[in-house]
């Protein structure tokens, strides 16, 4: 049986090699991929925890608020026309 400080090690060691691998990933991958991957994960913890609609609305909209900014900024940049 592992101790906590072993499951610890483990986990951040695991952590760290998820990190590279993204890293290493993120460059090469379009655009649209990681924002699907995003939203998928978005959904999959709505449905793990479904009272956190609710009780994080306010945090979740000004979120959504922030990344709408930050994509259509990125759009932009990358010479697409976003309508305001």
């Amino acid at each position: 049986m592992m101790t906590i400080k072993e499951w610890a090690e483990e986990y951040r060691t695991i952590n760290e090699a998820e990190r590279e691998d993204l890293k290493r990933r993120l460059p090469q991958e379009p655009v649209e991929k990681s924002l699907r991957d995003y939203l998928a994960l978005c959904e999959f913890l709505v449905k793990l925890s479904p009272d956190a609609r609710e009780v994080f609305a306010d945090e979740r909209r000004q979120h959504y608020l922030k990344l709408e900014r930050i994509i259509r900024e990125a759009a932009r940049s990358f010479g697409h026309v976003v309508p305001s």
